[in-house]
């Protein structure tokens, strides 16, 4: 279809904007605008440290609380350093004399052997599979993703890990998709092994390994099961990928520019609902005929904005809150898709700009049995 709906007079836009200009440094300034420091300014670290103590407290009487918020802290610093369980276990087999040696070489080597050769799967797998005890090995599943997809996760080994012992150390990393570089995997997270299912979405395109590795000696049995889907429910009632016509990226006026979202066609009146909690803004004319943006993120900032267009009417009023669900509008053809059938543009846009919604829109995953 030859219809320009990506964006309308309100959609983000690649011009340059003026930047303020800043005042000369030796600009004189009243000294009315000097402000005096707030009294209660003085009192704010006092009350910090109260809020502190408190916290303090409670912590030392629930020592549930301390667990979790210690199991919090550690999980948040390691992965945000990007250290892994299994690297601190090497640092361990450093510090005992091990590294080195030819255990802790077989040990250390054991990712990229079983990365040479790994797993690999497209949208489920699950399987049952074990650790001998005199064997040194990593299991390493593998899969490519694009940005938007849902990615489920559930692992749970058979017998509990009791005081540190018999570890299994579970990671899921990164890999640029267009590198082939057997050592530039970034590790993303650190992976329950007690059967809760781990789900995140994908924030960037690029090849994920699921990485198992015991430590020296451990005899482990563990169940796995993974699956790939979409993130966020089709924005059309009853309608599904086949439905979309136009997708993102196609060319537009002749190749000068292209198109920034998908059209999904469907019957004129049909239900149009919106993907997330947010708040809506409408708009008539342009090219996008009848519109509405919806902003997801805290009192709609922060978070990425979804853009309908060619609506036949509105459901909601401008400035309104919606939760998942709600219909917001119906199908239509208005603005410049007026000689084409009725269907939706959905774009999706961050602050980095127009990403593709399809990845985002296909069949929620849905984990295997093992």
């Amino acid at each position: 279809m030859n219809d320009d709906s990506e964006r309308d007079s309100t959609a983000p836009t690649d011009e340059h904007v003026a930047e303020p200009v800043a005042a000369p440094e030796n600009a004189s300034m009243p000294e009315t605008q000097t402000p005096a420091t707030p009294a209660r300014a003085r009192w704010r670290p006092w009350l910090l440290l109260l809020l502190l103590a408190a916290l303090i407290a409670l912590l030392v009487q629930r020592p549930e609380l301390r667990h979790d918020a210690l199991e919090t802290t550690r999980s948040a610093v390691m992965d945000g350093l990007n250290i892994s369980p299994r690297a601190v276990y090497a640092l361990r087999l450093r510090v005992a004399g091990l590294h080195d040696s030819a255990l802790g070489q077989r040990w250390r080597s054991a990712v990229e052997r079983a990365g040479a050769d790994p797993r690999r799967f497209t949208t489920r797998y699950a399987t049952r599979d074990e650790f001998a005890a005199d064997q040194i090995e990593a299991h390493v599943y593998e899969t490519a993703l694009q940005r938007g997809e849902r990615f489920d996760i559930r692992l749970r080994r058979d017998a509990p890990c009791e005081n540190g012992r018999d570890a299994l150390y579970a990671s899921l990393e990164r890999r640029a998709a267009d590198s082939d570089d057997p050592a530039d995997w970034t590790t993303v997270a650190t992976l329950d092994t007690g059967g809760e299912t781990d789900s995140r979405v994908v924030d960037q395109n690029g090849d994920y390994r699921v990485v198992l590795q015991p430590e020296l000696a451990a005899g482990v049995s563990y169940e796995i099961a993974m699956a790939r889907g979409g993130s966020i429910p089709f924005p059309v009632e009853g309608a599904a990928a086949h439905d979309i016509g136009s997708g993102f990226g196609a060319p537009r006026d002749g190749g000068s520019r292209e198109h920034h979202g998908v059209d999904i066609f469907a019957d004129r009146g049909t239900p149009v609902r919106a993907v997330t909690d947010g708040r809506v803004r409408t708009g008539t004319g342009g090219i996008g005929g009848n519109h509405v943006w919806l902003s997801s993120g805290m009192l709609g900032i922060g978070g990425a904005r979804y853009y309908y267009a060619h609506l036949d009417d509105f459901s909601v009023e401008s400035g309104s809150r919606v939760q998942a669900g709600d219909v917001i509008g119906t199908v239509g053809n208005t603005g410049n898709a007026r000689t084409t059938p009725p269907h939706l543009h959905f774009g999706i846009y961050t602050g980095f700009g127009p990403v593709d919604p399809a990845p985002f829109l296909g069949p929620p995953p849905r984990l295997p049995e093992s």
